[in-house]
């Protein structure tokens, strides 16, 4: 297991997937798990901005739609009750309530029962927020990826117009600090480093050198001491 955390924009779907096809291992998504669940409730009216009224907040609402929801995960595709959803995953409205369906204790424990399952059936390479500190504590290679916000703020834009979509960097770099404190700020699985990953800045680094630097991490080419003392002299 190489459990990979860090926020939004630092690299981590791209590198984890990178890393997985150079290793030969499964690649998970988890943020694409957490997004499919946040366009599921928006497709059906219960994203928490939607029901914030019920005097429940909206709970029993979206835990039925929870209960509905057969997320699978295929080849890299994500599909909901058999629909291939992965188009729909990076758009304005998923990302802009992904942070507070990510944050429900509810939604949480159902998505991490789902990674573990992926993760038992073999070597496996996840990415997302709390996978080292939380879902995968006893991962054997753990790496947070960092990067400064206006990098991050850069890369997504890159990503927006991959896909056609004309978004100001200032747009997104806004949206970026608030998803950050979002993350970092929640009661259940909070964004932070875990204890014993190795920290990355990803700032000025091409993907290749990032995708290399892990490779060395994972194959050993540094021995365990030298890759402790990496991760001690980081995170400082």
């Amino acid at each position: 297991m190489v459990a990979i955390d860090g926020p939004s924009g630092a690299g981590k779907s791209t590198i984890a997937r990178l890393l997985a096809q150079r290793l030969g291992f499964a690649y998970l998504d988890t943020g694409a798990m957490y997004r499919a669940i946040t366009w599921h409730f928006l497709e059906n009216g219960v994203a928490p901005a939607e029901c914030a009224g019920d005097p429940d907040g909206g709970r029993e609402r979206m835990q039925k739609a929870l209960a509905a929801a057969g997320l699978q995960i295929d080849a890299g595709r994500i599909l909901l009750n058999g629909r291939d959803v992965t188009s729909h995953l990076r758009t304005r409205e998923v990302e802009s309530q992904v942070s507070a369906v990510s944050a429900l204790p509810f939604v949480r424990a159902r998505m991490r029962d789902l990674q573990r399952q992926v993760a038992a059936h073999g070597p496996v390479v996840a990415e997302g927020r709390d996978m080292g500190s939380v879902v995968f504590p006893r991962a054997r290679w753990k790496v947070y990826l960092d990067a400064a916000p206006a990098e991050r703020a850069r890369r997504r834009c890159q990503d927006f117009a991959r896909q056609g979509r004309a978004v100001s960097e200032q747009d997104v770099l806004e949206e970026i600090l608030v998803r950050d404190r979002l993350d970092s700020t929640r009661s259940d699985g909070p964004l932070k480093q875990a204890e014993d990953s190795l920290y990355v800045d990803t700032t000025g680094m091409t993907t290749g050198d990032v995708v290399e630097r892990l490779l060395r991490l994972v194959r050993g080419d540094h021995g365990d001491h030298d890759d402790h003392d990496d991760r001690a002299e980081e995170a400082r």
